[in-house]
């Protein structure tokens, strides 16, 4: 959910817990193309979010998981 970034199913920060793993089974074969995904959207969700509030923490949300 835009511009919040929220999941759409249980409303929590997105990725959520079950998002990461529909992800992680989607990429298996591919985690860099995974990363570059996130990366992206993670550059969206900064821009998007900044205009809502100040948003910490975007890498460890988006990224360092995988």
């Amino acid at each position: 959910m835009r511009p919040l970034w929220g999941c759409e199913t249980c409303r929590a920060e997105w990725p959520c817990p079950p998002a990461r793993v529909a992800l992680l089974t989607e990429y298996r074969d591919n985690r860099v193309a995974l990363r570059l995904y996130l990366a992206a959207l993670m550059a969206e969700a900064d821009a998007q979010l900044a205009q809502v509030h100040k948003e910490s923490g975007l890498y460890h949300r988006y990224l360092s998981w995988t």
